[in-house]
This record gives structure tokens, sequence and C-alpha cells, in this order.
């Protein structure tokens, strides 16, 4: 797992870890014509949406030797035509500490490309944020105590948008709450299905869940609330449940009704290590599972992972976001 350090001026930033890449042999994979007619189409949203993210975008193009289009056609099309990640994820509230959970799942092969990134840019808030890819996040943790994090839902058909690896990073950058998340995803013109889980450190917490053609919002019945990659309250296309997607939701609920009031990271580290109810995925036959694991406690902004599945790899605490905020002090 790389561990860049982004700082400073958006396009600055995206150039210099760019050309980090590129002196250590990074290749923009290549970006079919299909990629390219629908990256091309859906930049004018993009750059609507995050113009921040367009001039990272330009700098990191720049920076490894690549074209902004191409880049861009790359990154938008992730998840639209290609696969994206099954993940696992709670939050819970004990009464005191938001504790929340995450099992990032994906092809074992692209755990080489996974990132943990600390990320401090000039009037944006900072975080750490964790990707498969260079530019977007999957998930993360912000300043403020605010965590989003996305599971992949099934979608058909393909059209125009943008996906989540730029509402998360958006998010992270700019809301502080819960509700100011949730008010970003209403208006978020989503191109992929997804469930957002949105927690922050006043308790409040919720899974929005997001189609190309509408969203809902979930809350909690009670002290905790959790998502995998179906769909609750809307309804989810045939075949969502490949990926073990039931039982680990299943799982889960019968667990967090047991630990949610006194939840604590080392109850969510067991939680996210357990493989019985495939919590931690491992589907040999696919080469499919889970890739790392996160468990955080908002309101000390701890932050714990696992690279690699965790009921082998050692949660470690990673300091490098409180670090960031007191030398800002």
């Amino acid at each position: 797992m790389y561990h860049p350090r982004l700082k400073g001026n958006a396009y600055e930033a995206g150039k210099h870890y760019g050309s980090i890449l590129w002196k250590n042999g990074f290749v923009l994979p290549e970006v079919s014509e299909e990629k390219l007619r629908y990256g091309t189409s859906c930049i004018p949203i993009l750059e609507d949406f995050d113009p921040h993210v367009v001039k990272e975008i330009k700098g990191f193009a720049d920076g490894c030797q690549a074209s902004y289009e191409e880049v861009c056609s790359f990154l938008l099309s992730l998840g639209v035509l290609q696969p994206s990640g099954q993940c696992s994820i709670f939050a819970a509230f004990n009464g005191d500490d938001m504790i929340v959970g995450r099992n990032y799942d994906m092809l074992f092969d692209l755990k080489k490309f996974t990132e943990s990134s600390l990320v401090c840019y000039e009037d944006k808030h900072k975080y750490i944020g964790h990707s498969d890819c260079f530019i977007g996040k999957v998930d993360g943790v912000n300043e403020h105590g605010l965590f989003v994090g996305i599971s992949s839902v099934p979608h058909v058909g393909v059209k125009p948008g943008l996906n989540f690896y730029f509402a998360v990073k958006y998010i992270l950058e700019n809301c502080s709450t819960v509700q100011e998340g949730i008010e970003v995803l209403q208006q978020f013109p989503s191109s992929v299905s997804n469930n957002y889980l949105l927690a922050d450190k006043s308790g409040q917490m919720a899974v929005m869940e997001v189609s190309p053609d509408g969203y809902q919002v979930r809350k909690p019945k009670g002290h905790y609330i959790h998502c995998t990659n179906h769909h609750v309250n809307m309804i989810s296309p045939e075949g969502w449940n490949w990926s073990k997607s039931e039982e680990r939701y299943a799982t889960l609920d019968s667990r967090l009704k047991e630990e949610a009031g006194h939840m604590d990271v080392d109850i969510a580290q067991s939680i996210m290590s357990g493989t019985k109810g495939h919590v931690c995925l491992n589907l040999k036959q696919q080469k499919f599972g889970t890739l790392y694991s996160v468990v955080t406690n908002l309101n000390a902004l701890q932050l714990f992972r696992a690279e690699g599945q965790p009921n082998k790899a050692k949660y470690i605490l990673d300091e490098r976001l409180n670090k960031s905020i007191a030398k800002s002090m």
C-alpha cells in the first residue's frame, strides 16, 4: 500500500505525485476508444461538479506524461465499464464515541495499487483517504471527525455521470457533518449505484442508497447502521449476492445488535476480521476478497488500518492526520 502525502496547491500536488509515479515506472493503463468516448461525455459534468479536482487531474496528467482526457476517461469509467469493489461497512455509537469499521474487497491483483493518502490541500479539510487509484477516494476520515465510505451495488445500463471516487473525495474535502454529506449526494450526478455510509463524531449516521436514477436516505433504527453490496430500501438488480452480500449483511447485523452499545475499536476489529459470515471476504475461485480494513474512533480521530486481510494482517495506528492537525495549530 502506498502512503502519499498531498498538500498545498491542487495542480502542483497532482503534478508532483504524477511525476513520482512516472519516475518509478508508472504508465497510465491503456484507455480504450469506448472509455475515451464515455469519459469525454462525462468531463463537462465533472468540471461543473468539482473544479478543484479538475486542477489535480490536469497536474497529474502533466506529471505522468498523459493527456487530461485520457486520465479523466480512465477515472470516470471505473465502476461503470469495469469492475468495482464489494465492501462491508458499519458505524456504531456507544453513547460517547462513534466507531466505524470498513473492509474494502476487490480483486487480489489490485492490492498493489491501494493507497492511504494524507491530503492537506489549501482551503480544504485535511483528511486520510483510501483508494485503489491515484485520484479519487473510496473512504476516509477528515479533521472534523466525518467518515464516508462506499460499497458498490450492481446497476443496469450506462449513462454519463460521475462515479463514487469523486463523491467521496468531495465530501471529505468540503463537508463537516453527515447532513452536509447527504446534501451533496442528493445533488450528485451518479453514473453508478452505491451505498454511501456517513458517520460523524456527534453520533449522526446514515446510509445513502444511490443509483443513476435516484436516491433514498436510510437512517439507523438503533445505535448502529451498516451496508454491504445491495440496497435495502431501493430495488437491487439480479445477481447482487455473488459476493456474499446477504451473508455479510446478516452477520454484521447480528454482531452489531450484541455489541453496539459498548462498541470500541477492539470489538470493531474483531468484527471486521471475522471469516465466519464472510465479513473478511476470501473468494478464492474469483481471486477476490478483502484488500484492507479500517477501524476508526471518529471522536479521537484514531484510525487503525490492516493492510491485507484483517484475519492475518495486524491493525496499525495511523497518526498522520492528528499530527498534521497539531502541526497547523
